[in-house]
């Protein structure tokens, strides 16, 4: 469980995908995945409630 007013401190942030006109270039993967950081602060909103992907 992370912080128990981690959902109310810190925003959902979903991860970004590039844009169709770069992907044409490439078979690279195409979702611009969070930071390390970022992903600790959305680990933090978890209150382990059972739905996932909140």
């Amino acid at each position: 469980m992370g912080k128990v007013t981690g959902f109310m401190e810190f925003d959902r942030i979903s991860e970004q995908n590039l844009p169709p006109q770069e992907r044409l270039k490439n078979y690279k993967e195409f979702v611009l995945h969070l930071t390390d950081d970022e992903a600790k602060k959305q680990g933090a909103r978890c209150m382990d409630c059972g739905i996932p992907f909140c």
